[in-house]
């Protein structure tokens, strides 16, 4: 490959309630990476409406916020995605509002239990970025109001496996839980970081993932994209004090390569075989599809 030489197979965080997932198979929505759109470009912004006024605000939580995002996902990023996600080629009048709403009903159910508002602290940080317009109200935002999106998540990572979220926090909670009272009253409040450093093998360790990545159709090739991306990294620096954020792409995504390594400095960390999610417009589901992809990541 010209990114990168390493390879491996791709363990797929996506399940049914940990049952093996057939390809081609209509399935529960437990999205890690979502497979990044990159349908931005930057250096069109300066023709475009590089002046435009963006916010970028991570959501709070709240079910209204997160069903919002999630519809936005399903409009923008899988019905109407540059990279067309409809499988078998279909494209949006393929999709009935009854097939529109199960689509979005699953994408809800998927980000709330990840980024929404829960009983107690997360053990692994998680949070969705929007960008809107910069005359519209931040604390009521609709889905009309959404420029663009995306969503950075906390995780393991096993050699060249990235982990899912509940196999991270099992591997988490269960370092803690081998230890000793006293050791782990001691570990009760301490970082992801510090536990997976201090805990677990030195083959894993706690990693920040940039995903889910899209932006309106009506927004695009105003440098949007970037300017999430942006967003993320200073966030995962800054808030979440890690030095490093990771992210994954399909490899026949050429714009998005293109977006990530030569425009936002990413680069390559290995290659994989794994699976990605497509429309199934008929069901109003999500299948799997073979894929390969090309794991990255930058410095910060």
């Amino acid at each position: 490959s010209a990114l990168c030489g390493s390879q491996t197979a791709f363990v797929s965080s996506f399940s049914t309630n940990g049952a093996a997932l057939q390809s081609k198979t209509p399935m529960k929505l437990d999205m890690f990476f979502a497979t990044e759109a990159a349908d931005d470009d930057t250096a069109a912004a300066s023709t475009t409406k590089e002046s435009m006024d963006v916010k970028l605000t991570p959501l709070d939580g709240s079910e209204s916020s997160v069903i919002n995002a999630a519809k936005f996902m399903v409009d923008s990023f899988w019905l109407q995605s540059p990279q067309n996600l409809i499988d078998g080629g279909g494209d949006l009048s393929s999709i009935s509002d009854a097939s529109k709403s199960s689509l979005t009903n699953i994408q809800a159910d998927d980000l709330l239990s990840k980024y929404g508002e829960r009983m107690g602290k997360r053990k692994l940080d998680a949070l969705i970025v929007v960008a809107s317009d910069g005359s519209s109200d931040t604390k009521s935002l609709s889905t009309d109001d959404i420029l663009g999106l995306v969503t950075i998540e906390v995780r393991l990572l096993n050699s060249n496996d990235l982990l899912s979220a509940d196999e991270s926090e099992f591997r988490l909670t269960q370092a803690v839980a081998s230890l000793g009272p006293k050791q782990r009253r001691e570990y009760k409040d301490a970082s992801v970081l510090d536990i997976a450093r201090e805990l677990l093998p030195p083959e894993v360790t706690a990693v920040c993932s940039l995903s889910n990545l899209c932006t309106s159709p009506k927004a695009r090739r105003m440098g949007i994209a970037a300017k999430l991306c942006s967003e993320a990294e200073r966030l995962t620096k800054e808030e979440l004090s890690f030095d490093e954020i990771y992210l994954r792409v399909e490899s026949e995504n050429e714009a998005a390569k293109k977006l990530y390594e030569n425009k936002l400095g990413y680069q390559c960390k290995f290659e994989a075989s794994a699976t990605a999610l497509r429309v199934d417009a008929e069901r109003g589901g999500f299948v799997e599809v073979d894929s390969d992809i090309v794991v990255m990541s930058k410095k910060l």
